[in-house]
């Protein structure tokens, strides 16, 4: 067993200009994606078949498919596999019309059919986009308009009355001004029925385009695990500031750059928890398994979960606080996944499982981890011990910001390579 400080030895040259489509991403690894390749060539240069298996925003996936290595990519949730498809997958159909469609799309049509009866509220919202930065400009006229705004309980019966009475209008119904101004949950609705006017692969497109933007343009912090709400003159202006953005045509741009993106080689995408996939994966001659699993114990299904309800777009039932008696105050979807990595009880086990499948499909083994309360270092030098699996340990010194606060955090993130024979 060796381990390594390579802090200062590998300098970061990815840029995420380089990428189509960024993501606000929790855990992303873009700050250090190229010293994972200089470590992983340095250790294990005859590899060529890279599986990435928590893909998340696709970051490394990406830029392993630039390297010139078959990719497999995998992510459990939807919102993810989207997202991969798009970045890892041939584009083969033009893209121009749709561009050309989105360009002329007016309030009326967003404002149609089911979402007509959301106008006035659109209506209130752009009055207050225009007077926002007025002289006299009241902030609490729009605290009163957001905390007073009538959104869908969320329970069983209620999501069941409003999808089959009231098609293509869940993130008005859901989320306006909360995650997302009024203007802009028509836009996502709009958008959602138009994708299915589509071919499937450009519905891939859009719709990964659209996720791109959502986390770049909702009403939070660095995730969509709880909205901001304007509580002061400060958060008020920046919230209109936000909200007043067209999604639209911010979803135009990331289309364009889909569309001039370079095509390496296509890969496959799985959408599967990560011991399905395991099992099906093929094995190859000289294959890596790199695992990007969760690190702590709150899951990414709360932090995203407005992105899967885009992706499925099913009416969900949210989850109910029991002691306050209403819906939660994230307005997070029930039956949200879990990860094994994210709770004490299972993440040990759950690594065995890591360990024990890639040692049956003969492919080394690469986890990202930042050490936590739920797993330490030591008990990935027992692994290697209890395997007679050589383990190679570096280490990455990062600073983390808080969450949208202003605290900042060192972390220390360690690649963990499992050299398998």
């Amino acid at each position: 067993m060796t381990q390594q400080d390579n802090s200062n030895k590998y300098k970061p040259v990815f840029s995420k200009a380089n990428m189509p489509l960024t993501m606000q991403y929790l855990g992303g690894k873009s700050r250090i994606v190229d010293n994972i390749f200089d470590s992983i060539k340095q250790s294990f240069p005859e590899v060529n078949t890279f599986v990435d298996l928590f893909s998340g925003s696709g970051v490394v996936a990406y830029q392993a498919s630039h390297l010139g290595y078959r990719v497999i990519a995998n992510d459990i949730q939807p919102y993810s596999a989207c997202i991969l498809r798009s970045l890892l997958k041939k584009t083969s159909d033009n893209m121009r019309p749709l561009i050309l469609r989105l360009e002329k799309i007016t309030n009326s049509e967003l404002f149609s059919k089911n979402r007509e009866e959301y106008l006035q509220d659109f209506l209130v919202e752009d009055d207050f986009f225009n007077k926002a930065f007025e002289e006299n400009f009241n902030w609490k006229e729009y605290e009163y308009f957001c905390n007073n705004t009538v959104l869908i309980d969320g329970t069983r019966a209620e999501a069941n009355r409003l999808s089959k009475e009231k098609p293509w209008t869940l993130f008005l119904a859901y989320y306006r001004n909360t995650y997302f101004g009024v203007r802009q949950c028509a836009e996502l609705d709009f958008l959602k029925e138009l994708s299915f006017e589509l071919s499937e692969n450009i519905r891939d497109q859009l719709d990964a385009c659209i996720i791109s933007v959502m986390t770049d343009c909702v009403s939070s912090t660095t995730h969509l695990a709880q909205y901001l709400k304007p509580s002061s003159e400060k958060s008020a202006y920046n919230l209109l500031k936000k909200r007043k953005k067209s999604l639209i045509n911010e979803t135009i741009k990331r289309l364009n750059s889909i569309s001039s993106k370079p095509f390496i080689q296509d890969a496959d995408v799985y959408n599967l928890d990560f011991r399905q996939a395991l099992k099906i994966l093929p094995q190859y001659k000289d294959m890596i398994i790199y695992a990007d699993p969760p690190y702590f114990k709150e899951h990414y299904s709360r932090y995203y979960h407005v992105l899967d309800t885009y992706i499925i777009y099913d009416y969900p039932e949210l989850t109910f606080n029991k002691v306050l008696g209403k819906t939660t105050v994230g307005r997070y979807r029930e039956g949200r996944l879990v990860s094994p990595f994210g709770k004490r009880s299972t993440a040990k086990s759950a690594f065995e499982v890591l360990l024990k499948q890639s040692i049956s499909k003969r492919a080394k083994l690469v986890i990202s981890y930042a050490c936590s309360s739920i797993v330490d270092l030591s008990f990935f030098k027992e692994l290697s011990e209890t395997y007679k699996i050589p383990l190679i340990i570096d280490e990455f010194n990062l600073v983390h910001t808080g969450q949208g606060q202003s605290r900042h955090k060192s972390v220390t993130e360690y690649l963990l390579k499992f050299d398998i024979k």
